[in-house]
């Protein structure tokens, strides 16, 4: 994976893990869980790219 594309990666995962904590601090615990799961996807996503790319 290159640079770029894992800058890329962590600047999509710190901005939903940024809005997670937001919600959470604001107690919006649905739209927090709701950002929760989307990360998940997200990390789910990376780990495709990264080894099944490799192939």
């Amino acid at each position: 994976m290159s640079r770029e594309r894992q800058a890329q990666w962590s600047h999509r995962l710190e901005r939903l893990r940024a809005l997670r904590e937001r919600f959470t601090a604001a107690h919006r615990y649905d739209r927090a869980y709701e950002a929760y799961l989307t990360i998940q996807h997200l990390y789910d996503r990376w780990a495709d790219e990264v080894f099944y790319s490799q192939r």
